[in-house]
């Protein structure tokens, strides 16, 4: 078959290299613009993205060129025109039916700055909820707010493509941290999790704080209370005394029995920082007498259902009057 435009061999009745004649295989716009967060410097593609200039540049190159349906390509590039800042050029090539076709053409890149949803949120100090952080009796340590700060973090990154997912800003108080976060589901989950990583209680509430699209529009606070004890204090729990083995699980042993306990309501009576090592002096069937670490005197004490021998090892702490000596086996536990 011979093509009818210029008569040389063709599998079509117009061969590639006429046809490209006669149609606009590609067209490229003479503008790209692209759109840029002044503040957090993402750009808006189908979402907001942390991306790179060429790969905005390549997005909307992809939804505003045009090639037609003959024309299959193999090959597709762009590149800033030396150092003219917004100016690149562009080149494609490919088979235009049984013709090899290639095109170059240059086009200009505007960026526009504006602030996104996020951004625009954060700036004007906008919450859905705040997750108020606090600790049972005592003050929350360095190392607890340290190990929740990253977990907030976390979180919030992991929402990246949540518009709302975002700290508006954390205010520290006497009684603890208030966390105000941009969105309300983010912000319960992030609470559960705390909740859930500390065995701390969690508490719910919300209030009316106006009206937004026809709606009242409510914000939340999401309690979040540690529990006063530590892996290692001794907690009253349900008339007997615990050492504490799992905050998170509320897990401990007694230490009369040496059974397992979960806590319920547990009351700290002894900090693990407060055991103090002594010995068994002597023992019989439901007593044993020990060295008061305190005084250095023998004292008496109800036994604990553990085996004893004269010169075993002990710690003991001291509840008001009250000794609460506890088997070594459980401090190591």
């Amino acid at each position: 078959m011979k093509c009818a435009s210029c008569g040389r061999e063709s599998e079509y009745p117009v061969c590639g290299r006429c046809l490209s004649a006669r149609i606009i295989p590609v067209d490229v716009p003479p503008v790209v613009e692209v759109t840029r967060c002044s503040r957090c410097g993402e750009y808006r593609l189908d979402r907001w993205r942390a991306t790179s200039l060429e790969e905005a540049v390549e997005y909307h190159l992809s939804k505003g060129v045009r090639v037609h349906e003959e024309l299959h390509v193999d090959e597709i590039d762009f590149e800033p025109v030396g150092e003219e800042i917004g100016r690149y050029v562009f080149r494609l090539s490919g088979m235009l039916r049984d013709h090899p076709y290639s095109y170059e053409t240059f086009f200009e890149v505007r960026v526009r700055k504006i602030a996104c949803e996020r951004c625009s949120r954060q700036a004007g100090g906008y919450y859905e909820a705040i997750i108020q952080i606090r600790a049972s009796n005592r003050s929350l340590k360095d190392e607890e707010l340290e190990t929740i700060s990253e977990m907030i973090a976390g979180s919030v990154e992991r929402e990246h493509s949540n518009p709302r997912a975002f700290i508006s800003k954390i205010e520290e108080r006497r009684e603890g941290v208030d966390v105000y976060i941009g969105d309300k589901r983010l912000a319960q989950k992030i609470a559960r999790n705390i909740a859930r990583a500390f065995g701390a209680e969690m508490k719910e509430s919300s209030k009316i704080a106006g009206r937004e699209d026809g709606r009242d529009f409510y914000r939340f606070t999401y309690l979040v209370r540690l529990p006063e004890y530590f892996v290692g204090d001794i907690v009253e729990d349900g008339g007997a005394d615990v050492i504490v083995t799992s905050v998170e699980k509320r897990k401990g042993y007694d230490v009369m029995t040496g059974k397992p306990v979960n806590l319920r309501n547990p009351r700290v009576v002894a900090r693990g920082s407060d055991l103090l090592e002594s010995y068994v002096l002597s023992m019989d069937e439901s007593t044993v007498e020990i060295l008061d670490p305190y005084s250095y005197e023998p004292v008496t004490v109800a036994k604990p259902d553990f085996r004893f021998r004269a010169g075993d090892r002990v710690f003991v702490a001291k509840a008001g009057e009250r000794y609460i000596v506890v088997h070594e086996s459980l401090v190591r536990r």
